[in-house]
């Protein structure tokens, strides 16, 4: 494997990586806030002084394109997102930025020339703002509904207008593919002493609100077989979303992470309990079916009532299998440990999915912890998966056409 200078790709990783760094040792570098622009105008300073044409649009993504040899090649287009969540990791996001970075110098530096173009990509929102998670990458591949209800106040909050959604939209029919290189945020991998994640898809998510309607009454004077507690109602109910998620096995997960009490007072037995469900897997169907388990347990609960109101459905996305055959093949002849995973989270990649081939390496996280001062991946992994991904653009342009 031809090695790429992980000196300097540590140098930038760190440079671009700690803007944003607070006093927790955490990283606030958030869409649209000033630190989030200070880590775009740094990274854009780097490419400029290493002669990468820069490009900038309305809603924060930034990309450098590096030119092919040959005439109407399609260009492969590798990247991932800037912005962080609160107090978040110096390694999400920013190593799959700062990799593909450090790919381009890397082909300058070996004197590469390849058939294809090779394009750069930071982008900005993926974390979540007023938009909405991969809000650059939507806007990027033309993806953001300008019907959206509210979505004129809601790019006001940035100073964009529907515009500026316009102007920063690509055509994607020139482009052959997409990479990105993530850290897992999940400890798979590290559990299996595996270096590598092929990805093969990232899962469907689907969010329902449920409201438990019971009967708000004094807490006092109301004997335990006359209440009707939707607290006690949703406590079940929730139990129930616990264990049942543990029958479908790996990739499926339900989690109940928010919740809101009526009226919300120690001697007032709640007439009404108002919680979010989420629920991800790579299968559509498996969710559906987790779904109607929890309302018709629901609707066995004494005294109280529930009502399902979905918010969110985004369903799953299959990675390409041919940029995946390659990637095996590249694993295998640099003698590299890998396995075929799925992404419980979701990824700017899932947005380009929908428009070009695409496909995703995962290098362990130690512990599985992520969104956290405390995400951490060792320094011989983050080798391992830059030279890994080096070597994987050089092959896709030798051997990936669509």
């Amino acid at each position: 494997m031809e090695n790429i200078n992980f000196k300097r790709f540590m140098t930038n990783f760190k440079i671009i990586g700690k803007i944003g760094i607070n006093q927790e040792n955490g990283i606030d570098r958030l869409a649209f806030s000033d630190k989030y622009y200070e880590a775009l105008e740094k990274l854009s300073e780097i490419m400029l002084k290493e002669n990468i044409d820069v490009k900038k649009d309305k809603v924060g993504n930034i990309s450098g394109l590096r030119n092919g040899i040959e005439k109407n090649k399609k260009i492969i287009m590798i990247g991932s997102h800037l912005d962080t969540v609160k107090n978040g990791g110096l390694y999400d996001g920013n190593l799959g930025v700062i990799s593909s970075l450090e790919i381009i110098l890397s082909l300058n530096d070996n004197k590469k020339n390849l058939k294809h173009p090779i394009e750069m990509l930071a982008f900005n929102a993926e974390e979540g703002s007023e938009m909405g998670g991969t809000f650059g990458s939507r806007v990027m591949t033309g993806r953001q509904n300008l019907n959206e209800k509210g979505i004129e106040e809601k790019l006001s909050v940035y100073g964009l207008n529907i515009e500026d959604i316009k102007k920063s939209e690509k055509n994607m029919d020139d482009k052959l593919c997409f990479v990105e290189l993530h850290i897992e945020q999940g400890g798979i991998l590290e559990k299996n002493n595996c270096s590598i994640g092929i990805v093969t898809g990232i899962v469907g998510i689907s969010r329902y609100k449920i409201i438990v309607n019971g009967e708000t009454n004094h807490a006092g004077t109301t004997p335990m077989n006359l209440r009707k507690d939707a607290m006690t109602g949703a406590a079940k109910l929730i139990s129930f979303i616990n264990e049942e998620a543990f029958k479908y096995g790996e990739s499926f997960v339900a989690t109940v992470g928010d919740m809101k009490v009526f009226p919300g007072a120690v001697n007032v037995i709640p007439g009404k309990v108002e919680f979010l469900l989420e629920v991800r897997d790579m299968e559509q169907e498996r969710i559906e079916n987790f779904i109607k388990k929890i309302e018709e347990y629901s609707k066995k609960l004494i005294d109280t009532e529930a009502e399902f109101i979905q918010t969110v459905n985004k369903p799953s996305m299959k990675m390409d299998a041919k940029l995946n055959k390659i990637l095996e093949k590249v694993c295998k002849k640099n003698q590299i440990n890998y396995m075929f995973i799925t992404s419980g989270a979701g990824h700017d990649t899932k947005e380009l999915a929908n428009k070009i081939p695409t496909t995703m390496i995962f290098v362990p996280s130690c512990k599985g912890i992520s969104h956290s001062p405390k995400e951490y991946t060792k320094e011989k992994d983050l080798e391992i998966g830059v030279n890994l991904f080096y070597d994987f653009v050089l092959e896709i342009d030798k051997e990936f056409e669509n």
